[in-house]
């Protein structure tokens, strides 16, 4: 997880290759209409050589005028170039470029500044190296089976109100809200219960939606997120990596945090997570908990304040029956 330019060229090579693509798929679009519309072609080099003329022109003469009025000229070939590719049944933007992200023309940045698409990428590789993404093919919305859970009455939870059935149809569905609600409210959630009733496939869940619509997103147990974060404190390792490490666990738009409390407890973790939890609210980025700890054993565990920042700013999901894993 340390390996940071690592991941930067890897993501690098692949918006080349889609540039590479993209650039491929135009010029065999540019044959398909040439062989059909030879006038097309003609006004393209009719363009490719008025351009390169004025250019000498402007720097072997020093005479910026020559430039002048080349512009609208181009754009009026341009829109004759528009009436002959949808006279000869194309669409009028048929000869374009095609991104497959229009903020940064798939070059991963818009100015100086990671774009969307490109910590997308980067949530990918991180997970893959984390093992999520395998995960993620096998625990989504899609593949969730709620039948799974009881609904025998005698199981019923009091504080609920329900059975693991009719608790767990309740939990999927503010899920599914939570995934629609996503970029307008920014929202987080504490899954909490015993182990192995599918608090982790339910986190799946969301970080697969979010993942297909183009989000940022980070997963780690506990006790890789705060060995990250200590690795940073005492700058093993290499410096500038590990600080872009951390940098996506601040910035991306979905972290997650798998089995609070499985780690090797320390004030340094209880700290870490104060600031982990703080930080991405101030900056309103969602974070998902999950958890087997009850609230009392969070707030003797990680302190009041860190537990008074989760009841205020995150929504409860407590999920309840049986071990699944025990399940023949």
């Amino acid at each position: 997880m340390h390996i940071r330019n690592d991941y930067t060229d890897l993501i690098i090579a692949q918006f080349d290759e889609i540039r590479r693509n993209a650039h491929y798929a135009l010029d065999e679009r540019r044959r398909q209409v040439y062989d059909k519309c030879p006038e097309i072609k003609e006004l393209d080099i009719m363009v490719a050589r008025n351009s390169f003329d004025r250019a000498k022109r402007s720097i072997l003469h020093d005479d910026p005028s020559a430039l002048d009025g080349l512009d609208e000229e181009n754009r009026s070939i341009a829109a004759e170039k528009e009436k002959l590719l949808v006279a000869n049944g194309f669409p009028s933007d048929y000869l374009k470029l095609r991104y497959e992200c229009d903020k940064c023309k798939d070059t991963g940045y818009v100015g100086n500044v990671p774009c969307s698409c490109f910590k997308k990428a980067l949530s990918r590789l991180l997970l893959k190296d984390s093992n999520m993404m395998r995960l993620l093919e096998t625990q989504n919305f899609d593949t969730f089976d709620a039948s799974l859970f009881s609904d025998d009455p005698a199981e019923k939870d009091d504080t609920l109100g329900a059975t693991p059935y009719k608790n767990i149809l309740s939990v999927l569905a503010e899920a599914k809200q939570f995934v629609r609600d996503f970029d307008k409210k920014h929202g987080n959630i504490l899954i909490y219960g015993q182990t192995g009733v599918g608090k982790t496939f339910i986190s799946s869940c969301i970080a697969k939606a979010l993942l297909d619509s183009s989000h940022s997103v980070l997963y780690h147990t506990a006790s890789t997120l705060f060995g990250t974060l200590e690795n940073k404190r005492f700058r093993n390792g290499d410096p500038d990596a590990l600080s872009k490490e951390e940098a996506h666990i601040f910035e991306c738009d979905l972290l997650i945090i798998d089995d609070l409390g499985s780690e090797f407890y320390t004030q340094f973790t209880a700290s870490a997570l104060f600031d982990v939890i703080n930080e991405r609210l101030l900056a309103g980025k969602s974070t998902i908990i999950s958890t087997n700890l009850s609230f009392e054993e969070i707030i003797d565990s990680y302190s009041e304040r860190t537990y008074s920042r989760i009841y205020k700013h995150y929504d409860m999901f407590k999920i309840i029956g049986t071990d699944l894993r025990t399940m023949p």
